[in-house]
């Protein structure tokens, strides 16, 4: 009997080893650095909105069809440590009721409220003996209305992985479809640590394989294009090493003066965009709606430094470059491109045309297709090191494209998704989901870096309204009331230079047609509009500070000499006699108003007594 049980006890972890998923190199780093460092935990919130309260047996029956489909909902990371590599198994001990529950929200709940519970949803981490998600229902919401709150590790998915789970439990009516039976669920295994032994030998030798016959079908093309164009082949891998360089160069330190210090506590907020106007915007200027992204967040991120009083000409910018392709599954198909951004220019179009520039530049490349491999690599480099480069970052920008047109979960019509991701060693992340013609913004602030997160946000919806030429309102979307701060960041005309938000008029032009000026420069221009019309600028002895006549009467005779009598004191009477007959003010004041006949004209034809003194 003993000798059986081994047995069949050899031939389950046989079994084991050989279902045992090997984790990629890009996903691996991602565990690794949030299990060693609690600031770099990378979770990801998907917030929906929904306009009543989705039915809990039909949430129930569509997630457990998900983790049949999506497998990576049914399994675990096996993690020994030190230099090995994760493995993901299905989970013998599975059970669905602890990734769902929900909860009935008190009476006069907020968005507040709602934002404060998916904070603390993703700053808690996860169970690491279970699967890496949760589903949350929080009910009982103004208006009949309920959140779903769904949270990922960023392990398993990224921002598009996340939506192409969730398109699994998404219906395209209120009623739903017959989608038939089942699939079968994945049978769960246990791998202990001798299984985990075999799954890593199996592993090395599958590779060794595999690049053995790698090699064996490359050496021979690759050896004569090698031998027909060797300068080509040695500028290839001289440029495929200096892009890998670039990628693995570690910064020293972020670059913004104010947001500087990291914790593990953050805040989230949200705010709503037009994405058609978006669309439009990048369109006009011949660019596309991720330059349009960037350059509003480049914009807000300048208005916020600005009203810190710590105005700034670059910031540096994690930027997630997707390498999905079709057989990437619902897995991380990603690479981050870090790059410094421009802040300071003023000019909307020149701005998206330099983020426009930089980014086709990224996307060529080569180390992007190395993510895995560079992932690999990250197990030899201390995590401290690996710490402090992620901290080095700024800011982190992200564009999902979502769903076009509206969805429905457990019978109810979802009227907003907010992606909410955190920090990850950054002081802010931005990331932009589309959904049925809006586009929702979620924006995470470390607690330690941003003081007013407030300020932020506000200064980040002024950036896209800048961009697109419309104001962006801080809308509330439980209620679909405003909720416009007081004082934050002070309404006026002066542009983003003052750090100021400016008020929405039926005149708006398009942004990428827009040029932002400071405030002295556009008082300057509208000053001769406003003010100064005839019996005023005489009573003020022709206005030094606003007439234009200022510039030409002080190169030739000071303004203040103007006056005949003191003109006539220091140089000859004769002017005396010019003064008297035909007084400069008269003439001025009955024939000669200022928006018709300008100061300079009126005195180089009536006073010409001052050509004679300048010659003098």
């Amino acid at each position: 009997m003993a000798s059986s049980t081994s047995g069949k006890s050899k031939s389950s972890r046989h079994e084991a080893a050989k279902h045992a998923e090997r984790m990629k190199g890009f996903d691996f780093a991602t565990w690794r650095s949030g299990s060693d460092d609690p600031v770099l935990r990378s979770a990801i919130i998907g917030l929906l909105i929904t306009e009543s309260t989705p039915d809990w047996e039909k949430l129930l029956d569509r997630f457990d069809r998900a983790s049949r489909i999506n497998t990576v909902l049914r399994q675990k990371v096996i993690d020994q440590g030190g230099l090995t590599t994760p493995r993901l198994m299905f989970d013998s001990n599975f059970d669905l009721t602890f990734h769902m529950r929900r909860f009935k929200m008190p009476a006069g709940s907020t968005w507040r409220d709602v934002l404060d519970d998916a904070r603390r949803q993703s700053m808690t981490d996860f169970d690491r003996d279970r699967p890496l998600w949760r589903l949350t229902l929080l009910e009982g919401l103004p208006g009949g209305k309920a959140a779903v709150i769904l949270k990922l590790h960023h392990a398993i998915a990224d921002g598009q992985g996340a939506m192409m789970i969730a398109a699994n439990v998404f219906d395209f009516s209120e009623q739903g479809e017959d989608l038939g039976p089942k699939p079968d669920a994945p049978e769960g295994e246990d791998l202990d640590r001798a299984g985990f032994a075999e799954a890593i030998v199996r592993d090395k030798f599958g590779w060794i394989a595999r690049s053995a016959n790698d090699f064996i079908q490359g050496v021979g093309p690759t050896s004569l294009v090698a031998l027909k164009h060797p300068a080509d082949t040695a500028s290839r891998i001289a440029k495929t090493v200096g892009s890998v360089a670039r990628f693995s160069k570690i910064p020293m330190g972020p670059m913004s003066p104010i947001m500087t210090e990291r914790s593990i506590n953050y805040h989230f907020g949200t705010f709503d965009v037009p994405f058609d106007q978006m669309r439009a915007t990048g369109k006009d200027a011949g660019h596309t709606v991720n330059d349009v992204f960037l350059a509003a967040v480049g914009d807000g991120l300048g208005v916020y430094h600005k009203k810190m009083g710590h105005p700034v000409t670059k910031l540096r910018i994690n930027m997630p470059v997707s390498t999905r392709t079709a057989d990437s599954g619902t897995g991380n198909a990603v690479n981050i491109a870090r790059f410094e951004m421009p802040i300071s220019i003023m000019d909307t179009r020149a701005l998206m045309d330099q983020v426009s520039e930089t980014v086709t530049k990224l996307r060529e490349e080569p180390a992007l297709a190395f993510a895995n491999q560079l992932g690999e690599l990250s197990r030899f480099i201390p995590s401290d090191i690996l710490s402090a480069a992620a901290q080095a970052s700024d800011v982190t920008a992200s564009n999902v494209p979502g769903v076009p047109f509206p969805v429905w979960i457990g019978g109810a019509r979802i009227e907003r998704m907010y992606p909410l991701v955190a920090t990850i060693g950054a002081a802010v992340n931005v990331t932009m989901l589309t959904y049925n013609g809006v586009a929702s913004v979620g924006v995470s602030t470390d607690d330690a870096a941003v003081e007013d997160p407030d300020v932020l946000l506000e200064a980040l919806r002024r950036g896209f309204a800048d961009t697109i030429g419309e104001h962006v309102p801080a809308s509330t979307p439980i209620s679909g009331e405003l909720h416009e701060p007081s004082g934050k960041i002070r309404e006026s005309e002066s542009g983003s230079a003052s750090g100021k938000v400016q008020k929405p008029t039926a005149a708006a032009k398009p942004a990428a047609s827009r040029k932002r000026v400071p405030v002295a420069t556009k008082a300057a221009k509208k000053a001769p509009a406003k003010k100064a019309p005839a019996k005023k600028v005489v009573a003020k002895k022709a206005p030094v500070k606003k007439a234009p006549a200022k510039k030409v009467v002080a190169k030739k005779a000071p303004a203040k000499a103007a006056p005949a009598k003191k003109v006539v004191a220091k140089k000859t009477p004769a002017k005396k006699a010019a003064v008297k007959k035909a007084p400069a003010k008269k003439v001025v004041a009955k024939k000669a108003p200022v928006t018709k006949a300008p100061a300079k004209k009126v005195v180089a034809k009536k006073a010409p007594a001052k050509k004679v003194a300048a010659k003098k």
